[in-house]
């Protein structure tokens, strides 16, 4: 985990995607949607926020066949 998802003045949803999907890359998952609501807390279109949240910062991203990734930090905005 990179400590400065903190820094970076997001959402407490987005940040708290980013450490879900984190948790999910340690734990040999795939990062997708249906995955991350297994254990989000809050509503799918919270999830669907913060996710474009973490895009928008270039933080995360989707491939085409909707498998989410982390992006390395030297790319995030």
């Amino acid at each position: 985990m990179e400590q400065r998802i903190f820094e970076m003045g997001l959402s407490v949803p987005a940040t708290s995607l980013y450490l879900l999907l984190v948790a999910l890359s340690d734990g040999g998952a795939t990062l997708n949607r249906a995955n991350a609501l297994n254990f989000w807390n809050l509503a799918p279109k919270d999830l669907d926020l913060a996710f474009t949240e973490l895009v928008l910062r270039r933080i995360a991203g989707a491939d085409p066949d909707t498998t989410w990734f982390i992006r390395p930090t030297a790319e995030w905005q």
